[in-house]
């Protein structure tokens, strides 16, 4: 089988042309994820965020937990939990949340360059947990929660003694509406120092009116508790924020 970086620099390729015609571009999308089964993830700079927010947090605080909104096969959520053994945060928890059906319908703003689909990056609880199993993972201190956000991150789940305060959360969901949901159900577990990565802040492009930068935009303006600090940016589309409480 020809190797994963011939995939990603086909698929690079074929974006650039189909991107324009959405049909055509879900139907290569789908053909590139049926061809290529290697566990690796599609954001080549989100390891390397992931391992600098957790570097930061061992070094300076705060204590806390690892979330991940967004898992596809779980590489992300794997190489989290070995940066954070590194980096001596052997007591951390780990918190995967994907509806392991892959996106949701795809409506209003979030359908503005038909870049993404329903349906899209899915792969299956038993896939994930198996990948994460067969590359080591401790999964005692895992859990994987699963269904669309808007079903899933509810005032129950908020309440579950399990999820701790946010050290890091990686918010891999693609759209403005479910990152929107996202940042809602963790409002009452961050944190000062919380680190928060965007996986998709320019995925429309450097438009604030669309996607994460805008569901993040609101989110600082509704709850008025945050102000949020430029970390990095990463590859291919990322930003990475520390939350400063307004009144610490």
């Amino acid at each position: 089988m020809v190797g994963n970086r011939h995939f990603l620099a086909w698929k690079t390729r074929a974006a650039r042309v189909l991107h324009r015609y959405p049909t055509a571009f879900a139907t290569a999308s789908k053909l590139f994820y049926k061809l290529d089964r290697s566990f690796e993830t599609l954001s080549p700079g989100a390891p390397g965020a992931i391992d600098d927010a957790l570097r930061r947090v061992s070094a300076e605080g705060p204590a806390g937990d690892y979330y991940e909104f967004g898992l596809f096969r779980g590489f992300t959520l794997l190489q989290a939990q070995r940066s954070a053994d590194a980096h001596g945060l052997r007591s951390m928890r780990f918190h995967g949340f994907d509806s392991f059906q892959g996106l949701p319908a795809v409506e209003g703003i979030d359908r503005a360059d038909g870049h993404f689909f329903a349906g899209q990056f899915a792969c299956s609880k038993q896939a994930v947990t198996r990948n994460l199993e067969r590359h080591g993972a401790d999964l005692s201190r895992i859990t994987l929660t699963e269904g669309f956000f808007c079903d899933s991150l509810t005032p129950a789940l908020q309440a579950d003694p399990r999820f701790g305060p946010v050290a890091v959360a990686f918010v891999d969901c693609d759209l403005y509406s479910s990152t929107c949901d996202v940042l809602g159900w963790l409002e009452s577990r961050l944190q000062d120092g919380s680190r928060l990565l965007f996986d998709d802040w320019y995925s429309f492009g450097d438009h604030q009116e669309l996607g994460q930068q805008r569901a993040f935009a609101e989110f600082l303006a509704r709850t008025a508790t945050w102000t949020a600090d430029p970390i990095d940016e990463f590859e291919d589309h990322g930003k990475a924020f520390r939350l400063r409480r307004v009144d610490a």
